[in-house]
């Protein structure tokens, strides 16, 4: 619970203090005392020193007066929680410019994870869970057989353009009852692939005007 304030005022042991511990409790209280707040002359702290003085709980009540200590009539481990505060303020007034000067090192982000939404970006036209896929549509819209899906899709592509929902050939017409939207993924396929060339394009044009021997004035390439 105290760790982290103790380790900052540089407490020998702050691992293994117990405030559970009568005798440990009253050894950081004069610790405190001692290195961080020495509210009291050194002949004044005797009574704090006798940490096995059946007196010491006395002179701890006198030292929280003596310091104004708004927990006074709290338990022991907020009067602790208090002094460690007090004497973490002190340590940080004293050594202002080099506290000022420490930087808190921020956690790492971890880099967020994109998810397309793009059913396309994650669809594997090797799989066979693909291939079988377009068999069946291929099939229910009459589109004879071919060894590349590739190929069949495209004719069907060519079927759905010039009549969106053929007579399937087979009973199994509650399978598929929009084959548009076959359609559409192809359409978006289309899209991208003029996209690319496009971009080839336009690296292309980059690749000739940046070339130093092109003297657009002229109109053409070279010497």
């Amino acid at each position: 619970m105290f760790k982290l304030k103790l380790t900052a005022l540089g407490h020998p042991n702050p691992d293994e203090f117990n405030c559970d511990d009568e005798k440990e409790y009253r050894s950081v209280i004069l610790w405190l005392e001692d290195q961080k707040i020495r509210h009291y002359k050194i002949e004044d702290r005797e009574n704090l020193r006798n940490i096995d003085s059946a007196d010491w709980n006395i002179a701890y009540e006198n030292y929280q007066k003596d310091l104004v200590s708004p927990v006074i009539n709290g338990s022991l481990l907020e009067q602790l929680n208090w002094l460690l505060s007090y004497a973490v303020r002190l340590e940080y007034a004293d050594n202002v410019e080099k506290y000022k000067s420490a930087k808190v090192e921020q956690p790492k982000k971890a880099a967020p994870n994109v998810v397309s939404s793009n059913p396309l970006d994650n669809l594997d036209f090797s799989s066979p869970a693909f291939k079988a896929g377009v068999e069946r549509v291929c099939t229910l819209a009459g589109i004879g057989p071919h060894l590349d899906p590739k190929v069949r899709l495209a004719a069907l592509a060519k079927v759905l353009k010039s009549n969106p929902h053929p007579h399937p050939t087979s009973l199994d017409s509650s399978i598929v009852q929009q084959p548009t939207d076959v359609l559409k993924l192809l359409f978006l396929q289309d899209i991208r692939d003029l996209q690319t060339k496009i971009n080839e394009a336009l690296v292309a044009v980059q690749t000739v005007t940046a070339d130093p021997r092109t003297d657009t004035k002229l109109g053409k390439v070279g010497r």
